[in-house]
């Protein structure tokens, strides 16, 4: 077997060649770890947080989109009022009466959301992480992602900053976050508020959480009894969320088909690199062969070059990865954070060594499979 020196030696001659090969690597790795972790911060947050006992009674017209959702306000609070099965927290029943409006801000669409006090108990992956909730007139919280999907700097949504939104200036008083959910990147006003704002008389929809999934049934079949009544279809949150990933997931599948190309782009440098070394060492091979050293030992030595090289650089790839975390990204629905995880990360990482294997391998197969007069003369 040929000393582990032998490779070493070899990527120390060739420094110019070694480093140039190392950086493609370290592209590579970041380049697939960034297309990773977008497709697995997309996909998170179309799942959701669900946790299968959270319903929505929508307008019989709106089917699963909450914008064009419209149930008249009195029938909506009296359907809350009598629905079966809500959970309690306190004296407090976990129903809130909602509206979900679009609102623009220059080219940009937001999601603004009015609410009851209830909506904090039924949407509770919602945490106050600055300020208060809103009490006064025109008052809003914003979701800590809330400024990517409007376009805006943070800044521009800190508390105490005012805003224009429906042509009134709205005051902002908390931040929250509901991290793995769209939500985060809402606003949340006053329900009151916002059908001021909005000139309607009628809401989106209602939410509950119920106290037990088991409980799905029977208010379904509340619900239908009472479809004609209170005007409402019922639609668990788990359906909206599938829809929402149903809609997502050409992106998300594009996204690894472009990581599976950049990862082969890196396989082919690193074979085109090796062959290239191979080719300009061609008489050395020969005569490690000549002095007894078998086609395996050569084929592992330079093998172990170039997983030497794609482990350097997919390291440095691993490390600059790192740098972009928690780099919000907007989406027609939402915004989410890149999903740079250390899991992540490590399939960036695997994804280099892989290509250094693959890229590695054909020129040592090549480098043994000539004949040793060709070898030692030089032949390529």
């Amino acid at each position: 077997m040929l000393p582990l020196g032998y490779p070493l030696r070899n990527l120390w001659r060739l420094k110019g060649r070694t480093a140039l090969t190392i950086a493609g690597f370290a592209l590579t790795t970041l380049l697939v770890v960034l297309m990773a972790g977008f497709a697995r911060g997309l996909a998170e947050t179309a799942e959701g947080a669900l946790s299968g006992d959270v319903i929505y009674l929508v307008g019989t017209t709106g089917e699963h989109d909450m914008v064009r959702s419209a149930i008249p306000r009195g029938a909506a609070e009296a359907a809350a009022a009598s629905l079966p099965g809500a959970k309690r927290v306190g004296e407090q029943r976990c129903v809130s009466v909602e509206i979900h409006s679009a609102t623009r801000r220059g080219n940009d669409v937001g999601l603004l959301r009015g609410v009851t006090p209830a909506a904090f108990l039924v949407h509770d992956r919602v945490t106050l992480i600055e300020g208060r909730e809103p009490t006064g007139p025109y008052e809003l919280l914003a979701g800590r992602l809330a400024h990517v999907r409007l376009g805006q700097d943070a800044a521009d949504l800190a508390v105490g900053k005012t805003i224009t939104l429906e042509n009134r200036p709205w005051t902002i008083v908390g931040r929250f976050a509901a991290p793995g959910t769209v939500i985060e990147a809402e606003l949340w006003g006053r329900l009151d508020d916002v059908l001021l704002a909005n000139n309607r008389v009628d809401v989106s929809c209602v939410v509950a959480r119920l106290e037990s999934p088991k409980k799905i049934p029977a208010v379904r079949l509340w619900a239908a009894r009472n479809a004609t009544a209170f005007e409402v279809s019922l639609v668990e949150e788990k359906e909206l969320y599938a829809t929402l990933e149903r809609t997502l997931s050409p992106i998300t599948g594009l996204l690894w088909v472009m990581a599976l190309l950049v990862l082969l782009g890196g396989s082919f440098a690193c074979a085109n690199a090796m062959f290239a070394a191979v080719l300009a060492r061609t008489k050395e091979l020969g005569t490690l062969r000549s002095l007894g050293f078998g086609s395996i030992s050569i084929v592992l030595a330079l093998l172990a070059e170039a997983v030497l090289v794609a482990a350097l650089g997919g390291l440095i790839g691993f490390a600059l990865a790192g740098r972009f975390d928690a780099i919000p990204v907007r989406f027609p629905m939402g915004a989410f954070f890149l999903d740079l995880s250390p899991g992540v990360r490590m399939l960036g990482l695997a994804a280099a060594l892989g290509a250094g294997v693959v890229g590695g391998l054909l020129p040592a197969l090549r480098a043994v499979r000539m004949s040793l007069p060709e070898a030692l003369g030089g032949r390529v």
